[in-house]
């Protein structure tokens, strides 16, 4: 059964550790192509869409917590549906759009210490 203890970073350790670390790698992913310019493809948007579903789920549980590492894997969920709406509608993703993902994803992982 996972574990439902809140650790030293203020977020519950099993399942918010194991979606960010996937939303991280997925999102950081996709960043670096759009930041040069590159195509993601559509099974990358799935996945980042997939991965971000699972740490907004993650989320809900610990909705009060309010340390430094909740609120910057919240931001970076934010940044993630933020840009998954753009391109849902057909909108342009700049490249400040996927700069500032990858900043948010960096921001998150030093929070956690992984």
């Amino acid at each position: 059964m996972p574990s439902t203890v809140i650790d030293q970073n203020g977020i519950c350790a099993a399942p918010v550790r194991a979606a960010f670390k996937a939303l991280y790698l997925v999102s950081g992913a996709a960043a670096q192509l759009g930041a040069h310019g590159l195509r993601v493809e559509d099974s990358q948007w799935q996945a980042l869409a997939q991965a971000t579903r699972n740490a907004n789920q993650a989320l809900q549980a610990h909705e009060d917590a309010e340390s430094d590492a909740m609120i910057a894997i919240r931001r970076l969920s934010a940044v993630c549906d933020s840009l998954l709406e753009r391109h849902a509608t057909g909108h342009a993703c700049p490249s400040t759009v996927w700069r500032d993902l990858m900043r948010a994803g960096r921001e998150a992982y030093e929070q956690l210490d992984l």
